[in-house]
């Protein structure tokens, strides 16, 4: 399944491979982790408090790039 991200006021499709490497590139910027250790992580509930941590939710929100 593709994928639409904004860029310049315009939407462009992201295949399912560049979904997961924005996916992984943010984890990577914001937390200083894999993607696949955020999702790890994620299902595991191992963030405390998530909703107050804004580096969590942005990457957290990408989800759907990777499920």
């Amino acid at each position: 399944m593709d994928q639409a991200m904004r860029t310049n006021g315009s939407v462009r499709t992201l295949s399912d491979d560049e979904g997961r490497e924005l996916f992984d590139r943010q984890a990577r910027r914001y937390l200083d982790m894999t993607g696949d250790e955020f999702v790890e992580a994620w299902d595991a509930r191992k963030f405390d408090d998530p909703d107050n941590s804004p580096d969590i939710m942005h990457v957290a929100m990408l989800l759907p790039l990777v499920r």
